[in-house]
């Protein structure tokens, strides 16, 4: 698959960002630094952006995008998502970098809102009743966990997050 223009800007500048974010706070960090660091014109940040808020945005919808390109099969068993709840663990995990300089920025909500809108419209469908609270619910719970998880390091095991996802997703509260 060849990569448009566009793709590659929105890349550049989304790796300069968080590189920026390593070595400075957020709220200094300007649109003209991202763009001279992500080698493109101030226009063509604004081109696809409006601000550095929506370059996080960007990076969720996009890893997001990545995680469900992997996914070949829709659930149907407790099995099934259990599956899915391992690797949206190991996927976190694998991004806990950039979720801690979000946090560190104090853009938590960007990630709350994010996954709070994602996973209302995913667990809305797969509820056997319109109680949108329930979702309300559980994309609350699981912002929480993976949250704390990572500004945590990630230290605690896998399963220990996961369990916390099965109880919160499925209502299991028994280990494997």
């Amino acid at each position: 698959m060849e990569l448009s223009r566009e793709d590659y800007s929105k890349h550049y500048v989304t790796e300069a960002l968080f590189k920026l974010m390593e070595s400075r706070p957020f709220n200094e960090i300007t649109v003209s630094d991202v763009a001279k660091k992500a080698g493109v014109g101030r226009a063509t940040f604004y081109r696809y952006f409006s601000c550095k808020e929506d370059v996080i945005k960007y990076f969720l919808i996009r890893t997001s995008a990545e995680f469900s390109s992997e996914q070949v099969y829709r659930p149907r068993s407790p099995e099934d998502y259990e599956d899915i709840i391992k690797r949206v663990v190991r996927y976190i995990k694998e991004h806990k970098q950039r979720l801690k300089l979000i946090c560190k920025a104090h853009l938590e909500y960007i990630y709350f809102n994010y996954v709070d809108a994602s996973l209302l419209n995913l667990l809305k469908s797969e509820m056997d009743d319109d109680n949108e609270y329930k979702s309300a619910g559980f994309a609350g719970a699981i912002a929480n966990i993976t949250l704390h998880w990572v500004m945590n390091d990630c230290k605690d095991d896998e399963s220990v997050v996961f369990d916390a996802f099965r109880t919160v997703a499925l209502g299991d509260k028994n280990k494997f």
